[in-house]
């Protein structure tokens, strides 16, 4: 929430274009959208039913948005439907975010509890990376790690430069400032001893498969 809330700030300051959302979505989203002050339209996602995927709406939604439209994608595990594009799909999708010039924001509150693995959970982001998007992560570490209550997650910001590397970091700090200065440490504290210790990180990275769908 707090990432989905600095991030979007910052394209309201920024980048000031409609944010495209799928129907249905994380009903907090529309709230953290128009509380940011900008504006959402839905997006074909869910067809009752099949109680798959409208995936042709869907792209054909992406395929009529304006050039430098939010988009905003469930990562893995969409919220409230559990309905995932496939990797092939996904491959479709990237090549209209490019076409377009679309900007894909992220949103990765399951990670490991869509498949069971932590990688291909993390399929669509690695994509977008692997074809030089610039785009937004939102990713929330609470239910993953274990660490729900301790507001533990990251917010990624992939920029095209160095150049605009440093003046996106340097306005979502003034953000951040002025919104909750600092977070707390606890829950980041105990993220960063588990990721970089080699036999802590092996045992959790099987551990949220337990739960996967």
């Amino acid at each position: 929430t707090g990432g989905l809330r600095v991030a979007l700030e910052f394209l309201a300051e920024h980048i000031p274009a409609k944010v495209y959302i799928p129907n249905p979505t994380w009903s907090n989203h529309l709230q953290i959208i128009e509380r940011s002050g900008l504006r959402y339209v839905e997006y074909p996602y869910y067809d009752p039913k099949t109680r798959g995927l409208n995936f042709q709406g869907f792209k054909r939604a992406l395929e009529n948005a304006n050039p430098g439209s939010i988009i905003l994608l469930h990562a893995c595990a969409h919220n409230p439907t559990g309905v995932d594009p496939t990797q092939e799909q996904w491959r479709e999708l990237v090549n209209v975010f490019k076409e377009r010039r679309l900007v894909p924001y992220f949103g990765s509150a399951y990670q490991s509890f869509a498949t069971g693995d932590l990688y291909r959970d993390a399929y669509p982001i690695r994509l977008f990376l692997a074809e030089g998007l610039q785009m937004v992560v939102a990713q929330s570490l609470a239910k993953n790690f274990g660490l729900y209550g301790e507001r533990t997650g990251a917010l990624h910001i992939v920029c095209r430069s160095k150049e605009i590397r440093d003046k996106v970091l340097s306005q979502v700090r003034l953000i951040i400032r002025a919104m909750y200065s600092n977070p707390p440490i606890h829950g980041a504290r105990v993220v960063d001893r588990i990721l970089n210790n080699p036999t802590y990180f092996a045992e959790w990275k099987v551990t949220p498969s337990f739960f996967s769908f």
